[in-house]
Protein backbone atom coordinates (compact mmCIF):
# COMPACT_ATOMS: atom_id res chain seq x y z
CA UNK A 1 0.00 0.00 0.00
CA UNK A 2 1.28 3.41 -0.90
CA UNK A 3 1.03 5.68 2.11
CA UNK A 4 0.41 9.26 0.87
CA UNK A 5 2.06 12.04 3.50
CA UNK A 6 -0.03 15.19 3.94
CA UNK A 7 1.55 18.47 5.90
CA UNK A 8 1.20 17.81 9.39
CA UNK A 9 -1.90 19.25 11.41
CA UNK A 10 -1.87 23.04 11.81
CA UNK A 11 -1.76 23.09 15.67
CA UNK A 12 -4.60 25.98 15.74
CA UNK A 13 -8.47 25.90 14.84
CA UNK A 14 -8.16 27.91 12.21
CA UNK A 15 -7.44 26.66 8.50
CA UNK A 16 -5.44 23.63 7.86
CA UNK A 17 -3.03 22.98 4.51
CA UNK A 18 -4.55 20.63 2.28
CA UNK A 19 -2.49 18.48 0.06
CA UNK A 20 -5.12 18.07 -2.55
CA UNK A 21 -5.79 20.28 -5.84
CA UNK A 22 -6.14 20.16 -9.71
CA UNK A 23 -2.83 19.15 -9.33
CA UNK A 24 -3.51 15.92 -7.24
CA UNK A 25 -2.09 17.80 -4.08
CA UNK A 26 -1.84 21.77 -3.60
CA UNK A 27 -4.31 23.44 -1.50
CA UNK A 28 -7.15 25.07 -3.59
CA UNK A 29 -9.94 22.67 -3.32
CA UNK A 30 -12.61 23.71 -1.04
CA UNK A 31 -14.23 21.93 1.82
CA UNK A 32 -17.44 21.28 0.07
CA UNK A 33 -17.39 21.31 -3.52
CA UNK A 34 -14.29 21.64 -5.60
CA UNK A 35 -14.10 23.06 -8.67
CA UNK A 36 -10.14 21.29 -9.49
CA UNK A 37 -11.37 17.74 -9.43
CA UNK A 38 -15.55 17.59 -10.08
CA UNK A 39 -15.65 17.42 -13.94
CA UNK A 40 -18.95 18.49 -13.33
CA UNK A 41 -19.14 21.78 -12.16
CA UNK A 42 -16.44 24.77 -12.20
CA UNK A 43 -17.95 25.96 -9.11
CA UNK A 44 -18.15 26.00 -5.23
CA UNK A 45 -21.19 26.48 -2.75
CA UNK A 46 -20.31 30.07 -1.25
CA UNK A 47 -19.87 30.57 2.38
CA UNK A 48 -22.21 32.67 3.99
CA UNK A 49 -20.78 35.93 5.99
CA UNK A 50 -21.35 34.60 9.60
CA UNK A 51 -19.25 31.70 8.59
CA UNK A 52 -15.68 31.80 9.76
CA UNK A 53 -13.22 32.58 6.81
CA UNK A 54 -11.75 29.20 5.43
CA UNK A 55 -9.19 28.03 3.81
CA UNK A 56 -9.51 24.46 1.98
CA UNK A 57 -8.75 21.19 4.66
CA UNK A 58 -9.07 17.88 5.20
CA UNK A 59 -10.04 16.06 8.23
CA UNK A 60 -7.29 14.83 10.54
CA UNK A 61 -4.01 15.31 8.48
CA UNK A 62 -1.04 13.65 9.52
CA UNK A 63 2.43 13.22 8.30
CA UNK A 64 3.62 10.22 6.70
CA UNK A 65 7.45 9.76 7.60
CA UNK A 66 8.27 5.54 6.89
CA UNK A 67 10.10 5.50 3.52
CA UNK A 68 11.74 8.83 4.76
CA UNK A 69 15.03 9.62 2.63
CA UNK A 70 18.15 8.63 4.14
CA UNK A 71 22.03 10.01 3.59
CA UNK A 72 23.33 12.76 1.40
CA UNK A 73 22.40 13.35 -2.11
CA UNK A 74 25.82 12.83 -4.52
CA UNK A 75 26.73 13.13 -8.27
CA UNK A 76 27.87 9.73 -8.12
CA UNK A 77 25.57 7.83 -9.93
CA UNK A 78 24.61 4.44 -8.93
CA UNK A 79 20.60 3.75 -10.97
CA UNK A 80 19.73 5.94 -13.79
CA UNK A 81 16.65 5.10 -15.48
CA UNK A 82 13.89 6.62 -17.85
CA UNK A 83 11.41 7.12 -15.90
CA UNK A 84 7.74 5.79 -17.44
CA UNK A 85 4.70 8.27 -18.49
CA UNK A 86 2.58 6.26 -16.33
CA UNK A 87 2.65 4.38 -12.82
CA UNK A 88 3.88 5.14 -9.55
CA UNK A 89 6.82 7.17 -8.35
CA UNK A 90 10.37 5.13 -8.43
CA UNK A 91 11.97 8.58 -7.00
CA UNK A 92 13.39 6.83 -3.67
CA UNK A 93 17.24 6.44 -4.41
CA UNK A 94 19.06 8.78 -2.39
CA UNK A 95 22.17 8.30 -4.41
CA UNK A 96 20.14 7.76 -7.67
CA UNK A 97 20.53 10.38 -10.80
CA UNK A 98 16.86 9.76 -13.37
CA UNK A 99 17.41 11.03 -16.45
CA UNK A 100 14.34 11.93 -18.29
CA UNK A 101 14.22 12.52 -22.18
CA UNK A 102 10.81 13.82 -24.04
CA UNK A 103 10.41 15.63 -26.90
CA UNK A 104 10.93 19.35 -27.41
CA UNK A 105 8.50 21.79 -29.76
CA UNK A 106 10.66 22.11 -31.85
CA UNK A 107 10.86 18.54 -32.68
CA UNK A 108 14.23 18.00 -31.39
CA UNK A 109 14.81 14.20 -29.35
CA UNK A 110 17.70 13.56 -26.81
CA UNK A 111 18.48 9.76 -25.42
CA UNK A 112 18.61 8.71 -22.14
CA UNK A 113 21.55 9.04 -20.28
CA UNK A 114 23.26 5.55 -19.04
CA UNK A 115 25.25 6.19 -16.06
CA UNK A 116 26.92 9.35 -17.14
CA UNK A 117 25.58 12.11 -14.93
CA UNK A 118 28.88 14.67 -15.62
CA UNK A 119 26.67 16.79 -18.35
CA UNK A 120 24.20 17.59 -15.34
CA UNK A 121 26.99 19.74 -13.63
CA UNK A 122 29.40 20.53 -16.34
CA UNK A 123 27.63 23.09 -17.81
CA UNK A 124 27.08 25.20 -15.31
CA UNK A 125 29.76 26.96 -15.12
CA UNK A 126 29.04 30.75 -15.87
CA UNK A 127 32.71 31.82 -14.88
CA UNK A 128 32.59 35.08 -17.66
CA UNK A 129 31.15 37.60 -15.18
CA UNK A 130 30.79 40.10 -18.29
CA UNK A 131 26.71 40.83 -18.72
CA UNK A 132 25.24 40.87 -22.18
CA UNK A 133 21.38 42.15 -21.28
CA UNK A 134 19.06 41.06 -23.82
CA UNK A 135 21.99 39.59 -26.00
CA UNK A 136 21.24 36.15 -27.67
CA UNK A 137 22.79 33.35 -29.50
CA UNK A 138 22.35 32.42 -32.96
CA UNK A 139 19.71 30.24 -32.24
CA UNK A 140 17.85 32.98 -30.28
CA UNK A 141 18.99 32.43 -26.16
CA UNK A 142 20.20 33.76 -24.29
CA UNK A 143 23.51 34.22 -23.35
CA UNK A 144 23.75 34.54 -19.97
CA UNK A 145 21.39 35.42 -16.90
CA UNK A 146 24.10 36.55 -15.00
CA UNK A 147 23.00 39.30 -11.73
CA UNK A 148 24.47 42.24 -13.78
CA UNK A 149 21.92 41.08 -16.29
CA UNK A 150 18.92 42.68 -14.35
CA UNK A 151 16.25 44.00 -14.50
CA UNK A 152 15.65 42.46 -18.16
CA UNK A 153 15.35 45.29 -20.94
CA UNK A 154 14.24 43.26 -23.74
CA UNK A 155 10.89 43.79 -25.04
CA UNK A 156 8.79 40.82 -24.02
CA UNK A 157 6.39 39.14 -26.40
CA UNK A 158 2.78 39.85 -26.59
CA UNK A 159 1.12 43.66 -26.74
CA UNK A 160 3.15 45.48 -29.63
CA UNK A 161 5.75 43.09 -28.89
CA UNK A 162 6.05 39.77 -31.09
CA UNK A 163 3.63 37.11 -30.80
CA UNK A 164 3.88 34.42 -27.68
CA UNK A 165 4.72 30.77 -28.88
CA UNK A 166 6.07 28.05 -27.12
CA UNK A 167 9.71 27.69 -27.29
CA UNK A 168 9.98 24.39 -25.05
CA UNK A 169 7.51 21.89 -24.07
CA UNK A 170 9.19 18.98 -21.91
CA UNK A 171 8.52 16.74 -19.20
CA UNK A 172 10.78 17.06 -16.43
CA UNK A 173 9.06 13.96 -14.35
CA UNK A 174 7.38 11.72 -15.92
CA UNK A 175 6.19 9.91 -12.95
CA UNK A 176 2.21 9.92 -11.92
CA UNK A 177 2.60 10.71 -7.98
CA UNK A 178 0.95 12.39 -5.05
CA UNK A 179 2.56 15.91 -4.94
CA UNK A 180 2.27 19.19 -3.00
CA UNK A 181 1.28 22.95 -4.15
CA UNK A 182 3.88 23.39 -6.86
CA UNK A 183 7.20 22.88 -7.92
CA UNK A 184 9.95 25.60 -7.50
CA UNK A 185 12.13 27.03 -10.61
CA UNK A 186 15.05 29.16 -10.79
CA UNK A 187 17.98 29.60 -13.69
CA UNK A 188 20.89 29.43 -13.48
CA UNK A 189 23.77 31.59 -14.75
CA UNK A 190 23.48 30.58 -18.46
CA UNK A 191 19.75 31.19 -18.48
CA UNK A 192 19.26 27.27 -18.21
CA UNK A 193 16.60 26.11 -15.72
CA UNK A 194 16.43 24.11 -12.81
CA UNK A 195 13.48 22.39 -10.94
CA UNK A 196 13.06 21.16 -7.33
CA UNK A 197 9.82 19.20 -7.32
CA UNK A 198 7.96 16.85 -4.54
CA UNK A 199 6.74 13.72 -3.91
CA UNK A 200 4.70 13.15 -1.19
CA UNK A 201 4.20 9.43 -1.12
CA UNK A 202 5.74 6.95 1.81
CA UNK A 203 7.02 9.99 3.46
CA UNK A 204 8.33 13.14 1.64
CA UNK A 205 10.92 13.04 -0.90
CA UNK A 206 12.35 16.22 -2.90
CA UNK A 207 14.29 16.68 -6.04
CA UNK A 208 16.40 18.44 -8.00
CA UNK A 209 16.40 18.62 -11.41
CA UNK A 210 18.84 20.45 -13.89
CA UNK A 211 17.77 20.72 -17.69
CA UNK A 212 20.64 19.05 -19.50
CA UNK A 213 19.90 19.45 -23.36
CA UNK A 214 16.76 19.72 -25.14
CA UNK A 215 13.86 17.32 -23.91
CA UNK A 216 16.51 16.20 -21.04
CA UNK A 217 16.30 16.64 -17.69
CA UNK A 218 18.66 14.98 -14.75
CA UNK A 219 17.28 14.36 -11.37
CA UNK A 220 19.03 13.90 -7.86
CA UNK A 221 17.70 13.58 -4.54
CA UNK A 222 17.42 16.15 -2.24
CA UNK A 223 19.40 15.02 1.20
CA UNK A 224 16.72 16.08 3.71
CA UNK A 225 12.72 15.82 3.08
CA UNK A 226 11.09 17.99 0.97
CA UNK A 227 7.26 18.37 1.14
CA UNK A 228 7.49 21.96 -0.31
CA UNK A 229 10.42 24.26 -1.41
CA UNK A 230 11.50 27.43 -3.13
CA UNK A 231 14.59 28.13 -5.15
CA UNK A 232 17.12 31.02 -6.18
CA UNK A 233 20.11 31.41 -7.81
CA UNK A 234 24.02 33.00 -7.20
CA UNK A 235 24.58 32.67 -10.70
CA UNK A 236 27.63 34.63 -10.36
CA UNK A 237 29.07 32.47 -7.84
CA UNK A 238 27.54 29.22 -9.45
CA UNK A 239 25.54 28.14 -6.66
CA UNK A 240 21.90 27.42 -5.97
CA UNK A 241 20.05 28.05 -2.65
CA UNK A 242 16.91 26.15 -1.54
CA UNK A 243 14.70 26.56 1.05
CA UNK A 244 13.10 23.58 1.93
CA UNK A 245 9.59 23.00 4.33
CA UNK A 246 10.03 19.38 5.57
CA UNK A 247 5.70 19.04 6.30
CA UNK A 248 6.79 19.05 9.36
CA UNK A 249 6.64 23.02 10.10
CA UNK A 250 10.72 22.28 9.65
CA UNK A 251 12.03 25.23 7.00
CA UNK A 252 15.78 24.70 6.17
CA UNK A 253 17.84 26.39 4.18
CA UNK A 254 20.72 24.77 1.77
CA UNK A 255 23.26 25.43 -0.99
CA UNK A 256 24.34 23.89 -3.44
CA UNK A 257 27.53 24.36 -5.25
CA UNK A 258 29.79 21.51 -7.67
CA UNK A 259 27.09 19.24 -7.16
CA UNK A 260 26.94 18.93 -3.24
CA UNK A 261 24.41 20.03 -1.11
CA UNK A 262 25.02 21.78 2.36
CA UNK A 263 22.93 23.12 5.15
CA UNK A 264 23.04 26.62 5.23
CA UNK A 265 21.07 27.55 8.56
CA UNK A 266 17.04 26.90 9.28
CA UNK A 267 14.09 29.37 10.46
CA UNK A 268 13.63 29.66 13.86
CA UNK A 269 10.48 27.80 15.31
CA UNK A 270 7.37 26.37 13.48
CA UNK A 271 7.10 27.61 10.12
CA UNK A 272 6.33 26.69 6.33
CA UNK A 273 7.57 27.81 3.15
CA UNK A 274 6.08 27.31 -0.59
CA UNK A 275 7.73 27.73 -3.80
CA UNK A 276 7.86 32.05 -4.84
CA UNK A 277 9.04 32.55 -1.38
CA UNK A 278 12.86 33.11 -1.86
CA UNK A 279 14.40 35.63 -3.56
CA UNK A 280 18.39 37.27 -3.65
CA UNK A 281 19.40 40.50 -3.15
CA UNK A 282 22.04 42.57 -4.88
CA UNK A 283 24.01 42.40 -2.00
CA UNK A 284 23.65 38.31 -1.51
CA UNK A 285 21.17 38.53 0.92
CA UNK A 286 18.68 35.84 0.96
CA UNK A 287 14.76 37.22 1.90
CA UNK A 288 11.56 34.77 2.54
CA UNK A 289 8.61 35.37 2.94
CA UNK A 290 6.03 33.04 4.97
CA UNK A 291 3.91 31.96 7.87
CA UNK A 292 4.30 30.33 11.31
CA UNK A 293 2.34 27.69 12.61
CA UNK A 294 0.07 30.30 14.09
CA UNK A 295 -0.66 31.88 10.71
CA UNK A 296 1.74 34.72 11.29
CA UNK A 297 3.65 35.93 7.99
CA UNK A 298 7.18 37.13 8.49
CA UNK A 299 9.62 38.81 6.10
CA UNK A 300 12.84 37.22 6.61
CA UNK A 301 16.61 38.23 5.94
CA UNK A 302 19.19 35.60 6.20
CA UNK A 303 22.90 37.72 5.35
CA UNK A 304 24.81 35.14 8.05
CA UNK A 305 21.72 35.50 10.64
CA UNK A 306 18.61 35.52 10.66
CA UNK A 307 16.93 38.83 11.21
CA UNK A 308 12.55 39.10 10.86
CA UNK A 309 9.88 41.55 11.03
CA UNK A 310 5.77 40.37 11.19
CA UNK A 311 3.78 41.29 8.42
CA UNK A 312 0.14 39.75 8.89
CA UNK A 313 -1.79 37.81 11.40
CA UNK A 314 -4.15 34.97 10.11
CA UNK A 315 -2.55 34.85 7.04
CA UNK A 316 -2.81 32.44 4.58
CA UNK A 317 0.14 30.22 3.33
CA UNK A 318 0.44 32.00 -0.11
CA UNK A 319 2.97 34.72 0.74
CA UNK A 320 4.26 36.64 -2.38
CA UNK A 321 7.68 38.10 -2.21
CA UNK A 322 9.34 40.76 -4.53
CA UNK A 323 12.45 43.22 -4.19
CA UNK A 324 12.60 46.43 -5.90
CA UNK A 325 15.79 48.39 -7.31
CA UNK A 326 17.20 49.31 -3.31
CA UNK A 327 16.86 45.76 -1.88
CA UNK A 328 13.33 46.50 -0.47
CA UNK A 329 11.28 43.90 0.46
CA UNK A 330 7.62 44.11 -0.87
CA UNK A 331 4.50 41.42 -0.19
CA UNK A 332 1.20 39.98 -0.39
CA UNK A 333 -1.18 37.51 1.39
CA UNK A 334 -4.54 36.81 2.07
CA UNK A 335 -5.53 37.33 5.51
CA UNK A 336 -8.43 36.61 7.07
CA UNK A 337 -7.80 38.87 10.09
CA UNK A 338 -11.15 41.21 9.67
CA UNK A 339 -13.28 38.50 9.60
CA UNK A 340 -13.03 37.27 5.89
CA UNK A 341 -10.45 36.91 3.39
CA UNK A 342 -8.77 39.96 1.82
CA UNK A 343 -5.39 40.45 -0.13
CA UNK A 344 -2.72 42.72 1.75
CA UNK A 345 -0.26 44.46 0.20
CA UNK A 346 3.01 44.91 2.62
CA UNK A 347 6.05 47.24 2.25
CA UNK A 348 7.82 46.71 5.61
CA UNK A 349 8.09 48.39 7.76
CA UNK A 350 4.82 49.75 7.20
CA UNK A 351 1.86 48.69 8.09
CA UNK A 352 0.19 46.47 5.80
CA UNK A 353 -3.13 48.13 3.22
CA UNK A 354 -6.02 46.05 1.65
CA UNK A 355 -5.70 45.20 -2.11
CA UNK A 356 -9.21 43.82 -2.53
CA UNK A 357 -11.81 41.84 -0.43
CA UNK A 358 -11.54 38.11 -2.16
CA UNK A 359 -15.64 38.54 -1.89
CA UNK A 360 -16.33 35.33 -0.32
CA UNK A 361 -15.53 33.04 3.10
CA UNK A 362 -13.97 30.03 1.35
CA UNK A 363 -10.90 31.01 -0.27
CA UNK A 364 -9.89 27.91 -2.41
CA UNK A 365 -8.42 29.56 -5.23
CA UNK A 366 -5.51 31.44 -3.38
CA UNK A 367 -2.53 31.40 -5.83
CA UNK A 368 -1.65 35.27 -6.62
CA UNK A 369 1.06 37.29 -8.45
CA UNK A 370 3.23 40.39 -7.71
CA UNK A 371 5.84 42.05 -9.61
CA UNK A 372 7.02 45.34 -9.33
CA UNK A 373 6.98 47.64 -12.54
CA UNK A 374 9.26 50.70 -13.83
CA UNK A 375 11.46 52.88 -11.65
CA UNK A 376 9.54 53.29 -9.07
CA UNK A 377 8.71 49.62 -8.77
CA UNK A 378 4.95 49.95 -9.06
CA UNK A 379 3.03 46.93 -7.60
CA UNK A 380 1.28 44.93 -9.91
CA UNK A 381 -1.22 42.26 -8.44
CA UNK A 382 -2.38 39.21 -10.62
CA UNK A 383 -5.83 37.06 -8.58
CA UNK A 384 -9.14 35.31 -8.58
CA UNK A 385 -11.77 37.20 -7.36
CA UNK A 386 -14.97 36.14 -6.78
CA UNK A 387 -17.99 37.52 -9.26
CA UNK A 388 -21.19 38.75 -7.53
CA UNK A 389 -22.14 35.39 -8.49
CA UNK A 390 -20.22 33.56 -5.88
CA UNK A 391 -19.75 30.42 -8.05
CA UNK A 392 -17.77 32.10 -10.99
CA UNK A 393 -14.27 33.95 -10.47
CA UNK A 394 -12.32 36.75 -12.54
CA UNK A 395 -8.58 36.64 -13.39
CA UNK A 396 -7.90 40.19 -12.44
CA UNK A 397 -4.60 42.52 -12.46
CA UNK A 398 -4.20 45.39 -10.15
CA UNK A 399 -1.80 47.98 -9.77
CA UNK A 400 -1.20 50.24 -6.71
CA UNK A 401 -1.72 54.11 -7.97
CA UNK A 402 -1.04 55.20 -3.94
CA UNK A 403 -1.17 54.55 -0.21
CA UNK A 404 -3.52 52.23 -0.11
CA UNK A 405 -5.28 52.79 -3.26
CA UNK A 406 -5.41 50.28 -6.34
CA UNK A 407 -6.57 50.40 -9.58
CA UNK A 408 -8.23 47.26 -10.98
CA UNK A 409 -8.62 45.29 -14.82
CA UNK A 410 -10.93 42.47 -15.18
CA UNK A 411 -8.29 40.12 -17.69
CA UNK A 412 -11.01 37.47 -18.47
CA UNK A 413 -14.33 36.16 -16.67
CA UNK A 414 -16.29 32.92 -15.66
CA UNK A 415 -19.34 32.16 -16.94
CA UNK A 416 -19.67 32.93 -20.29
CA UNK A 417 -23.30 32.89 -22.13
CA UNK A 418 -23.56 29.21 -23.74
CA UNK A 419 -21.95 27.64 -21.38
CA UNK A 420 -23.88 24.63 -19.62
CA UNK A 421 -23.03 22.39 -16.42
CA UNK A 422 -24.33 19.35 -14.76
CA UNK A 423 -25.08 21.22 -11.67
CA UNK A 424 -28.14 19.21 -10.47
CA UNK A 425 -28.68 15.90 -8.93
CA UNK A 426 -29.95 13.26 -11.45
CA UNK A 427 -32.64 11.73 -11.16
CA UNK A 428 -31.89 7.79 -11.62
CA UNK A 429 -29.71 5.70 -12.85
CA UNK A 430 -28.30 5.91 -16.57
CA UNK A 431 -29.39 9.53 -16.99
CA UNK A 432 -26.54 11.37 -19.39
CA UNK A 433 -25.63 15.78 -19.34
CA UNK A 434 -23.14 17.21 -21.62
CA UNK A 435 -21.27 19.79 -20.00
CA UNK A 436 -19.28 22.81 -21.28
CA UNK A 437 -17.88 25.25 -19.81
CA UNK A 438 -14.31 27.16 -18.49
CA UNK A 439 -12.29 27.45 -15.81
CA UNK A 440 -9.62 30.49 -15.15
CA UNK A 441 -6.77 29.94 -13.00
CA UNK A 442 -3.94 32.88 -12.62
CA UNK A 443 -0.27 31.21 -13.28
CA UNK A 444 2.09 34.13 -12.63
CA UNK A 445 3.12 37.64 -13.05
CA UNK A 446 6.51 38.30 -14.34
CA UNK A 447 8.03 41.82 -15.16
CA UNK A 448 10.94 43.28 -17.14
CA UNK A 449 12.31 46.96 -16.40
CA UNK A 450 9.06 48.59 -18.29
CA UNK A 451 6.50 45.93 -18.78
CA UNK A 452 4.73 43.04 -17.17
CA UNK A 453 2.73 40.12 -18.79
CA UNK A 454 -0.19 38.58 -16.69
CA UNK A 455 -0.41 34.43 -17.41
CA UNK A 456 -3.51 32.81 -16.93
CA UNK A 457 -4.81 29.69 -17.71
CA UNK A 458 -8.42 28.94 -19.33
CA UNK A 459 -9.64 25.18 -18.91
CA UNK A 460 -12.77 24.43 -20.99
CA UNK A 461 -14.05 21.55 -19.55
CA UNK A 462 -15.70 19.14 -22.05
CA UNK A 463 -17.63 15.80 -21.89
CA UNK A 464 -20.67 13.38 -20.95
CA UNK A 465 -21.63 12.77 -17.42
CA UNK A 466 -23.48 9.83 -16.68
CA UNK A 467 -25.56 8.80 -13.80
CA UNK A 468 -25.46 5.72 -11.25
CA UNK A 469 -27.03 5.32 -8.31
CA UNK A 470 -27.26 3.02 -5.09
CA UNK A 471 -30.08 1.97 -2.46
CA UNK A 472 -28.55 2.41 1.07
CA UNK A 473 -31.22 2.37 2.49
CA UNK A 474 -32.72 4.83 0.13
CA UNK A 475 -31.60 5.76 -3.69
CA UNK A 476 -29.16 8.17 -3.86
CA UNK A 477 -27.11 9.07 -7.12
CA UNK A 478 -24.48 11.07 -8.95
CA UNK A 479 -22.45 11.71 -11.92
CA UNK A 480 -19.88 9.82 -13.19
CA UNK A 481 -17.67 10.99 -16.23
CA UNK A 482 -18.10 8.68 -19.19
CA UNK A 483 -16.46 11.31 -21.73
CA UNK A 484 -13.76 13.41 -21.25
CA UNK A 485 -12.56 15.90 -24.40
CA UNK A 486 -11.56 18.84 -21.94
CA UNK A 487 -8.95 21.22 -23.28
CA UNK A 488 -7.24 24.49 -22.22
CA UNK A 489 -5.14 27.35 -23.51
CA UNK A 490 -2.31 29.34 -21.61
CA UNK A 491 -2.86 32.89 -22.23
CA UNK A 492 -0.42 35.72 -21.98
CA UNK A 493 -2.19 39.19 -21.29
CA UNK A 494 -1.01 42.67 -20.28
CA UNK A 495 -2.10 45.71 -19.01
CA UNK A 496 -5.07 47.37 -21.03
CA UNK A 497 -5.32 44.18 -22.90
CA UNK A 498 -8.82 42.98 -23.80
CA UNK A 499 -9.67 39.27 -23.75
CA UNK A 500 -9.56 38.57 -27.20
CA UNK A 501 -5.99 40.19 -27.60
CA UNK A 502 -4.38 37.84 -25.50
CA UNK A 503 -1.92 35.15 -27.03
CA UNK A 504 -2.80 31.98 -26.66
CA UNK A 505 1.13 30.63 -25.51
CA UNK A 506 0.34 26.91 -24.61
CA UNK A 507 -1.75 24.45 -25.16
CA UNK A 508 -3.32 21.14 -23.14
CA UNK A 509 -1.80 22.59 -19.48
CA UNK A 510 -3.96 21.27 -16.32
CA UNK A 511 -3.15 22.44 -13.44
CA UNK A 512 -4.12 25.93 -11.29
CA UNK A 513 -1.01 27.32 -10.57
CA UNK A 514 2.48 27.54 -11.55
CA UNK A 515 6.18 29.07 -10.71
CA UNK A 516 7.80 30.99 -13.43
CA UNK A 517 11.55 33.29 -13.89
CA UNK A 518 12.15 35.57 -16.96
CA UNK A 519 15.18 35.04 -18.47
CA UNK A 520 17.67 38.33 -19.89
CA UNK A 521 15.83 37.58 -23.72
CA UNK A 522 12.70 38.07 -22.26
CA UNK A 523 11.81 34.41 -22.10
CA UNK A 524 9.30 32.91 -19.93
CA UNK A 525 10.11 30.17 -18.26
CA UNK A 526 7.17 28.02 -16.37
CA UNK A 527 7.07 24.96 -14.45
CA UNK A 528 4.04 23.28 -12.46
CA UNK A 529 2.45 20.09 -11.69
CA UNK A 530 0.38 18.51 -14.56
CA UNK A 531 -2.98 16.33 -14.36
CA UNK A 532 -4.01 15.76 -18.40
CA UNK A 533 -7.39 14.15 -18.57
CA UNK A 534 -7.74 10.39 -18.13
CA UNK A 535 -4.52 9.69 -16.27
CA UNK A 536 -5.63 9.35 -13.24
CA UNK A 537 -5.61 11.66 -9.74
CA UNK A 538 -1.66 12.58 -9.94
CA UNK A 539 0.54 14.67 -11.81
CA UNK A 540 3.91 14.75 -13.46
CA UNK A 541 6.01 17.53 -13.55
CA UNK A 542 6.40 19.72 -16.55
CA UNK A 543 8.17 22.62 -17.81
CA UNK A 544 7.53 25.22 -20.36
CA UNK A 545 9.52 27.76 -22.15
CA UNK A 546 7.28 30.79 -23.45
CA UNK A 547 8.96 33.13 -25.95
CA UNK A 548 8.96 34.40 -29.28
Amino acid sequence: MIARSTFASLPFSAPALLCLALASCGDSVATSASDTLDTTTGSTTDSTTDVTPTTPTTADETTTTTGGMTGTASEDTTTTTTGPTTGTSTDTGVSATETTSTSTTDGETTSTSTGDTSTSTSDTSTSDASTSTGETDTDGEPVACLAADFPVTAALCGDDGPPCVTVRDEVVSPDLTFRNDMPAIALRGDCEPVVLYSVAENGFHGFYAERVGPGAWAATPMPSPVATGALEADPDGEAMFAMVDDGAFGSTLWRRFAGQWTQESALAGMNHVRAPQLLRDSVGALHVGHIDSNQLAFHEVFDGAWSKAQVLTQADIHVRLALDADDAARLITWSSAEGTWKLHYAAPPAAAEVITPLGSNLLDRPHTGLALVGAEATPWVLLARRQGNPNFYDIVLAHRTGPAAWAFETLAAENQPGESQCNGAPGGPGESCDYDYRVLYPLALLSSASEVRAIYLAIRRQGTMVSECEFNPFQVCWWETSVDTSSSEVRVAWPGSQPDEHQVAAVDVFTDRATARLDTAGNMHLTFYDLPPGTGPDPLVRYLMIGK
